[in-house]
């Protein structure tokens, strides 16, 4: 009988995307291995072009967003061998007042990022994903897009019986990170937010937004991906190029002169100064996409302080946040908006192609299925 081995996905060059075989991974208590059944693509699509990675990655391990079934437990593990799990991202401390008080374990202090452009090395960090495999003494197993995937035990929830794997892949950066912003924002039926940057992202926070009752107004131009939007229900989309966008929203909000929040999902500066000058007076600002590092270019008199806008941001699902999630995912009208912005599946064997067309931006959400 031959040795198990483990699938996992590369990415050893700019455009060139295949598998190989590791070790199977090897798991100690705290940990399960998870068999993925849906890992979907976030910023793998832009690390195949340019080929440069995040903190938390590298050219053998990719992915951060998952689904999948329980294979392997350690004693005393509250879970079960066949368990269907959905994996949230990372591999927080437990022990700092992020983790205690149910925040997001992507800003665990166990993620020194202060301490990264001081020259620290992201692999010495084992609360992150690359520190997974550390803490297992395993040579694979740390992410996503490998057929087998090591999930602590404090970062995994049981899926109910009734919601499938497509439905629960949506539950991290699509569905999830905006869940949470949708909570920190504090969306209700009497708001009007606006959505802009529209990505799989963008859409997560429409689909979001209208869980909550809001009126929804998009600022986009891609065809695509604004029939898309029109097809999750949104009614108001303006293109931000037009010389009346911002009469538009005007007329949308009425006397508040601007929208309640704005979710800005692309991290562009254009996209940043459209959400800036619609939001009203005491609107919110939500950011959620980024262009690396760059610096953006902000009056803190006249475009917060004067307005008194409340600007923040983030990336991931607070754990205070999972059940609600849950819950969110089994409503009929959202399982039916999550077939809708997923608009591609592949086999992880095909993930050239798959990260091809996610550069394409004729596309919503893509998932790659490592046991194909």
């Amino acid at each position: 009988m031959s040795e198990r081995t483990n699938t996992v996905l590369t990415i050893p060059e700019p455009n060139v995307a295949r598998t190989i075989e590791k070790p199977y991974p090897n798991v100690v208590e705290g940990f399960v291995v998870v068999e993925t059944a849906i890992a979907p693509v976030c910023n793998e699509a832009r690390i195949f072009r340019e080929h440069q990675f995040e903190w938390h990655d590298s050219p053998e391990h990719l992915g951060h967003e998952g689904v999948g079934t329980i294979v392997e437990t350690r004693p005393g593990s509250r879970f079960e061998v066949g368990d269907r799990v959905i994996v949230f991202q990372g591999n927080s401390c437990q022990e700092c007042f992020v983790c205690t008080t149910g925040l997001s374990p992507t800003h665990c202090l166990g993620i020194p990022y202060e301490g990264f452009d001081d020259g620290m090395a992201p692999q010495d960090v084992t609360a992150g994903l690359l520190g997974i495999e550390k803490v297992n003494a395993s040579e694979s197993g740390g992410f996503a897009m490998a057929r087998y995937r090591l999930a602590p035990e404090h970062m995994i929830m049981k899926l109910p019986d009734g919601l499938s794997f497509e439905h629960a892949a949506a539950g991290n950066c699509t569905l999830g990170c905006t869940y949470t912003s949708a909570e920190e924002l504090a969306v209700t039926a009497n708001d009007v937010v606006i959505v802009a940057g529209i990505g799989f992202i963008g859409m997560g926070a429409i689909v979001n937004a209208l869980y909550r009752g809001a009126t929804v107004v998009v600022l986009g131009r891609n065809e695509y991906r604004m029939n898309l939007c029109r097809e999750l229900g949104v009614e108001h989309i303006i293109d931000p190029d037009a010389p009346d966008w911002l009469a538009q929203i005007h007329a949308i909000t009425g006397p508040r002169r601007g929208a309640d929040a704005a979710f800005e999902c692309s991290g562009a500066p254009y996209y940043l100064d459209k959400v800036f000058a619609g939001v009203r007076r005491y609107g919110r600002v939500y950011s959620m996409g980024f262009l690396g590092s760059g610096a953006y270019e902000v009056s803190i008199l006249n475009d917060i302080m004067d307005r008194h806008v409340s600007w923040t941001g983030g990336h991931d699902v607070r754990f205070r946040d999972r059940d609600g999630l849950l819950r969110m995912l089994q409503d009929a009208e959202v399982q039916r908006q999550i077939d809708v912005l997923t608009t591609h599946s592949f086999p992880m064997s095909e993930a050239q192609e798959a990260f091809e067309i996610g550069l394409s931006k004729e596309c919503g959400k893509i998932y790659l299925r490592p046991g194909e």
